[in-house]
This record gives structure tokens, C-alpha cells and sequence, in this order.
């Protein structure tokens, strides 16, 4: 948590961009997602309030892969209130999502290999996740086979092994070209909708202009 964004007035604890899609819309649109201290919030790519989420609102937060979730508030009545997300960065926020909402976090089967297999807290978790960097680094330090000991040649073959797996790479190629083709998708939405308030921009001006030339016209005739 130490490595985030400081705590502020409004007890924001981090904050990244994202990709944004909401209930089961197929339409996206840049945005970011805000972690306070008491809630999230979801902002448009124009700093634009989407949603807010209390953290007595949030009934269920799926952690889809390692870059995706879906977070929903449901209601009684009328239709639930469902975002989904995908970033680069989403890894340094599930394991706080963890720790604000571990009876309501649930990892999907292609996201379980972001829990330890171990038994520690959600904390240690988190604190785990934020240390990542520098953890190859301190496993070779730790890791340094001693000649002709048996153990350490155990190790040097442990120590040779690639540390991200052929399937991760894989998979990360994959959630990269989505959010690639998701951010062409926005880009050509945004200059969509540039064309069109161009032309409502025309239309004003030429109704303004038909205005000042009947309102000469009343005048005369006054």
C-alpha cells in the first residue's frame, strides 16, 4: 500500500486507467478506476463521474484474468449495475480489491494463479504483489547453488527454468491484442463522435445566422 498513491482528502489509495464496459454492453470506452477508502469509482476518459460505488454497495467483484474484472451492485426490482474493466496495471489493484472485499472478491478459473498457494493473509498477499519486481532478484540472491553440494545443482536447475511460463506469455499476448483492438475501437468512436458534433457545430451556426437575418427583417418591418 506504501507504494501507492498517498492517502488524500479523499482517501484515494490508487488510481489507473482503463478500458471500460458497462453491463453487457459490447461498447467501450478509456476511462480509469479510483480505489478510495471508501468505495470505487469509475471516471470517463473526460474525468466525468460514471459511477460510485460505496463499499457497502459492491455485492460481488469477479477477477476474470490477470488484467480483467467485473464489479456489480445488485438491486431489487430493476436491472443490476455491472462495469468491467481491463488495464495493464489491474494486477497492482486486485490485491487491494482483496483486502477492501474478501468475502465478495471471486477468482475465475483463469485467474487463480494470482493467489498464493499458501496460507497467508490478504495483506501479505498484497504486500507479495507489490514486491514482484524485486523478487527474481532476491530468489537468485538466496538461490546460489554451492559446487559439488547436490542441493545446489537441484537449484541451479530450479534457477534455469524461464520465469514466466510459455502459456503466460500466451495468454498475455492475447489480453494485449484485446486491449489493443478495444482501444482502436474507442479511438474510432471518439472520432465518430467528433464528426458529429462538427456537424451539430455547422447546424448552430447557419440557424444563428437565419435568426440575425429574421430578427433584421422585424426590425425594418417595425
Amino acid at each position: 500500500m506504501a507504494s501507492t498513491k498517498a492517502l488524500g482528502k479523499e482517501g484515494i489509495v490508487i488510481r489507473i486507467p482503463a478500458v471500460i464496459s458497462q453491463g453487457t454492453e459490447s461498447h467501450v470506452k478509456p476511462g480509469r478506476l479510483t480505489i478510495l477508502v471508501s468505495g470505487l469509482e469509475i471516471h470517463d476518459s473526460n474525468s466525468l463521474l460514471l459511477h460510485r460505488f460505496e463499499r457497502e454497495d459492491v455485492d460481488d467483484i469477479k477477477v476474470h484474468t490477470h488484467y480483467e474484472v467485473s464489479i456489480r451492485q445488485r438491486f431489487i426490482g430493476k436491472p443490476d449495475i455491472t462495469f468491467r474493466l481491463i488495464s495493464a496495471k489491474m494486477p497492482e489493484v486486485v490485491p487491494i480489491l482483496e483486502m477492501q472485499f474478501s468475502k465478495k472478491i471471486e477468482f475465475l478459473e483463469d485467474a487463480l494463479m494470482l493467489r498464493s498457494t499458501g496460507t497467508s493473509s490478504p495483506a501479505e498477499k498484497g504486500y507479495s504483489v507489490w514486491q514482484a519486481a524485486s523478487r527474481p532478484v532476491d530468489c537468485a540472491r538466496h538461490r546460489e547453488p554451492s559446487l559439488g553440494n547436490q542441493e545446489g545443482r537441484l537449484l541451479q536447475l530450479q534457477m534455469s527454468e524461464p520465469l514466466i511460463s510459455e502459456e503466460d506469455t500466451q495468454e498475455l499476448r492475447q489480453i494485449l491484442g484485446k486491449l489493443k483492438g478495444l482501444a482502436l475501437d474507442a479511438e474510432a468512436e471518439l472520432e465518430r463522435q467528433d464528426e458529429a458534433l462538427d456537424g451539430i457545430t455547422t447546424a448552430v451556426d447557419r440557424a444563428t445566422l437565419t435568426i440575425d437575418k429574421h430578427n433584421r427583417r422585424v426590425k425594418k418591418l417595425t
